[in-house]
């Protein structure tokens, strides 16, 4: 599959290496350090720390359990395409937040099955039956539409029911007196199979379980009902990360991985021996100028920030629009040259500055944000300490950080928006 420059094999979990495999051309990255490629800023993802996430992942679950990858919000900032690409053969099912987002991976050659876990217009149905993309139903009036819209498709439209047991969001209300009617009547509609039902657990990322236990009591216990009264449905899930690390759900039919995938626990509270993780994103920039500035100069808007002392300042050409935290604000550090440097003054829409005082830091010096250089390491447990949400983090990654992906230790592949093969692309994401 070779869509944005992968040159992913997709379903065999192995690299081409970036070579087209038609004509043989190796991809323009190919054999060249990412340093000299991107001189503002840019993100490299592991794709084998992702493999190996998944792999340690399904090891917690009981044997049959299937493994559904959610990839909503373009991979969590990852790159849907890349990680499905890497991951394809060890993913049962694929969830996502959109229509949309679905319709991209099937673009991109992607057969497994794929669910919308959130609620769906009516319009978007004709474009999910064509894509063979499983919608989450929950009232009356979406599955007499989605009834219609298979009926004149001529198909039959496969469908899970989401069940609300306690977050209070999208679904059939578990609890309530006559869900499991409502439940029976979207099933008796015609051109429609209940293939799967889900709900959502709320708190399984805190160290008190007890909702999580009473929600999948309040779930098996919906299901039960229904197979009761003649529905039996074959694909049930409830865990998310959180509840595959803490065994919360896991024995029904599948499980949805999400931030685990990527390597970051849903929570410190759920941080678990039992499942070993690794980030698979850094984040770097490159130092474009280096000032030295007297006692008492101002620094950045607001003037939030005044040296006390003769201050070397490097500056850095990324900022809060790319996705860096502005609260990170005068409390955050980088690595420049395997040392701390703190952040000094607001963080601007493009800019930002940090403390190299005796560092001898040049213009084009690495800067890690997000990573290692050399012993020293800074992670999104650490901006999560200061206030910024890890998922917010990963997910608000901007358009203007290319990602660039190493496979099998190689540099595989990008997602660049300004990239020659974005611009020309029909379905831009």
């Amino acid at each position: 599959m070779e869509k944005h420059g992968f040159s992913f094999s997709g379903a065999g979990g192995e690299s081409t290496g970036g070579r087209d495999r038609k004509t043989g051309r190796r991809d323009f990255l190919m054999g060249r350090d990412y340093e000299e490629i991107y001189d503002r800023s840019y993100a490299l993802v592991d794709l084998d720390i992702i493999r190996e996430n998944v792999r340690n992942a399904r090891k917690l679950l009981p044997k049959g359990c299937r493994f559904c990858s959610v990839l909503k919000a373009d991979a969590y900032g990852h790159g849907a395409p890349a990680v499905a690409s890497a991951i394809d053969d060890l993913s049962d099912f694929y969830a996502v937040a959109t229509p949309e987002e679905g319709a991209l991976l099937r673009a991109h050659g992607f057969q497994k099955p794929i669910l919308v876990l959130g609620a769906v217009s009516d319009r978007a149905y004709p474009m999910l039956l064509e894509r063979r993309i499983r919608p989450a139903v929950f009232l009356l009036s979406q599955a007499k539409a989605l009834s219609k819209a298979a009926g004149e498709a001529g198909c039959t439209a496969l469908l899970h029911l989401a069940v609300d047991t306690g977050m209070g969001r999208i679904g059939i209300a578990s609890e309530e007196e006559g869900s499991a009617e409502l439940a029976l009547s979207i099933a008796a509609l015609p051109n429609l199979k209940v293939e799967g039902i889900f709900t959502h657990f709320s708190t399984a990322d805190e160290t008190d379980k007890e909702f999580s236990f009473l929600q999948r009591e309040r779930f098996r216990r919906f299901c039960e009902k229904l197979s009761e009264r003649g529905l039996s449905i074959p694909i049930r899930h409830c865990a998310n990360s959180a509840g595959i690390i803490a065994s919360i759900g896991t024995d029904f039919d599948m499980v949805r991985d999400g931030i685990a995938l990527y390597g970051i626990y849903p929570s410190r509270a759920a941080e678990s021996a039992r499942l070993p993780l690794k980030a698979a994103l850094s984040w770097f920039a490159k130092v474009s100028a280096v000032r030295r500035l007297p006692a008492s100069s101002p620094i950045s808007y607001g003037r939030t920030f005044t040296t006390a002392r003769e201050t070397e300042l490097a500056v850095i050409p990324l900022g809060y629009g790319d996705g860096l935290p502005r609260l990170l604000s005068n409390r955050a550090e980088v690595l420049i040259r395997g040392r701390r440097c703190p952040i000094l003054g607001r963080i601007c829409m493009d800019q930002f500055m940090a403390d190299v005082t005796g560092l001898g830091v040049r213009r084009g010096d690495r800067v890690t944000l997000l990573g290692r250089d050399g012993e020293e390491e800074i992670g999104l447990y650490d901006w999560e300490r200061l206030g910024a949400f890890p998922y917010e983090v990963l997910c608000g990654l901007g358009k203007r950080v290319p990602r660039l992906y190493l496979w099998g230790g190689e540099l595989a592949g990008r997602k660049d928006c300004f990239s020659e093969e974005y611009r020309d692309f029909s379905v831009c994401f």
